[in-house]
């Protein structure tokens, strides 16, 4: 069958030797299907609840709008440029140059501990090894030759 443009299909036709109250999903008194919970509350609702979301979203976007503004004045300040990209690239640069520095700190007392941790080790060797007078003859042979 073609369906012609403006022509209403036909009715579909109700099944044939069945109970119209025995026909799964509906109700003996009005005919309608079931409805499951939490359906049919409306579009009020609904868009009530997307109205919320929203003014939360701007306030959100409000905030760290007005945060982000804060940050680039503080570093055009600290900089003393007026573009604020460049203040912000500087920005970015001095800290950076910090970080690196810091992490170089951390290394450099990193080796000294492991060199301090080496000679205590070489001290515990030597004190289980040699006695008192072998010990003394030890260091006056290294102070000897370091002077």
């Amino acid at each position: 069958m073609f369906r012609v443009h403006g022509q209403v299909p036909n009715p579909i036709p109700a099944p044939h030797g069945k109970d119209r109250s025995k026909v799964e999903g509906t109700d003996a008194r009005t005919g309608k299907g079931q409805q499951t919970q939490g359906t049919g509350r409306g579009p009020e609702l609904d868009s009530h609840a997307i109205a919320v979301a929203l003014s939360v979203a701007a306030k959100e976007a409000k905030e760290k709008e007005l945060s982000f503004e804060e940050i680039i004045r503080r570093v055009v300040d600290e900089t003393g440029m007026t573009n604020p990209q460049a203040a912000m690239e500087e920005a970015n640069r001095r800290i950076q140059k910090e970080i690196e520095e810091t992490i170089e700190e951390i290394k450099k007392n990193k080796d000294l501990m492991e060199e301090a941790e080496g000679w205590e080790e070489f001290g515990k060797l030597l004190e289980s090894q040699m006695t008192e007078e072998q010990l003394k003859e030890f260091f006056g042979l290294i102070n000897n030759e370091l002077q």
